[in-house]
């Protein structure tokens, strides 16, 4: 009985060295064929890529949890409201004001027989009520202006003349709507009380300066070049400040009755090292004839140069006294008010008690 072989791959030639008949027959399986090294590179590749990209995805992993975080935190949080930015009612407001004034004037002119322009202004006018003389406007003008729900208060101010003869500065409230370009107003004019006026000085200047000395002589200098014409304004001013003097000057000369100084020391006599500053409050008188003066007061600030004193501004507001809050007295209250127990202080300059240990 002839051998049988069974081989992988091969050829119908029989291997010599096997004492096999050429002549029997041989038994061939067909298999895969095996992979040369172009195949076997190619695999090795795709496995190293195959790595590569899951150690990517797992190093990847937490940057995108991270990033995904912050994306959630960031749009769960309540959104910031827009900015708006404020309405400019200059515009509005001058027209009101200058509707409200005319409204007034209007009102106080008009009388009974002729009403028809104060009907062109309020349509709900009392013409009854209108008086049967007008009264005589002059000056008038608007001295307060407010927006409350949409609508505009106007306070107009005017001279106003009477049947008696009487004249006063008046004061009219008139509320104002003012929509899609239209006005109107709602009712007629109110007379109001005049805004309060505080009287007395609330300034800071206490410290007297004699006129005489260099401070007290360049004050008088400038303002006699600034509003009597007299001098060149420019010597007496710090370089690179500019004040251009009254032109022409009302004023033929200027009398200082006195110079104070901001705070409760008064400015030395002679001139202190450049740069320094003080604050003055001028008094004084402006001439024009000897039977007619003005007066005035400048609010100034100087600074020292080169020995001298130099204006350097014209102040557009004076020092204002500072508010100080009351001292702690240091008297004791009343016997409810302490403590139980504690005792009451001796008197000033008696013997300290001392205690027996």
């Amino acid at each position: 009985m002839s051998p049988t072989l069974s081989l992988r791959r091969g050829s119908r030639k029989a291997d010599p060295e096997l004492d096999v008949d050429q002549s029997d027959d041989v038994e061939f399986e067909d298999l895969p064929p095996v992979a040369d090294g172009r195949h076997q590179t190619t695999s090795a590749l795709g496995a190293k890529a195959a790595t590569v990209g899951l150690l990517t995805c797992l190093a990847l992993g937490p940057v995108g949890a991270v990033a995904g975080g912050l994306a959630f935190l960031q749009s769960s949080q309540p959104s910031a409201a827009p900015v708006v930015a404020p309405v400019d009612q200059s515009n509005e407001r001058a027209i009101v004001g200058q509707f409200a004034q005319q409204v007034v004037v209007t009102w106080l002119t008009t009388t009974q027989d002729k009403p028809d322009p104060m009907l062109a202004l309020v349509k709900d006018a009392q013409v009854s009520g209108l008086s049967q003389t007008a009264f005589k406007v002059d000056d008038s003008a608007v001295s307060g202006i407010t927006f409350v729900d949409g609508t505009w208060s106007v306070t107009v101010a005017a001279t106003i003349t009477d049947a008696n003869k009487t004249t006063a500065r008046r004061y009219f409230q008139v509320p104002v709507r003012y929509a899609q370009g239209g006005l109107t107003a709602l009712t007629l004019p109110a007379p109001v009380s005049p805004p309060p006026v505080t009287v007395g000085s609330s300034n800071g200047y206490r410290a007297q300066v004699d006129l005489t000395t260099p401070l007290g002589q360049a004050v008088g200098q400038f303002l006699t070049a600034y509003i009597a014409g007299s001098g060149d304004v420019s010597r007496y001013l710090t370089p690179g400040v500019n004040l251009t003097p009254l032109t022409p000057a009302p004023y033929t000369s200027v009398r200082l009755s006195e110079i104070r100084a901001a705070g409760s020391d008064q400015p030395p006599a002679a001139v202190p090292q450049d740069g320094t500053k003080t604050r003055v409050l001028a008094l004084g008188t402006a001439v024009v004839t000897d039977q007619q003066t003005a007066n005035v007061a400048y609010a100034l600030t100087l600074t020292a140069r080169a020995g001298r004193w130099e204006i350097s501004a014209i102040d557009p507001a004076p020092v204002q006294q500072q508010s100080q809050a009351p001292a702690a007295s240091s008297a004791p209250g009343p016997a409810s008010t302490r403590p139980s127990g504690s005792a009451t202080p001796p008197p000033a300059g008696s013997p300290t008690p001392t205690t027996a240990p």
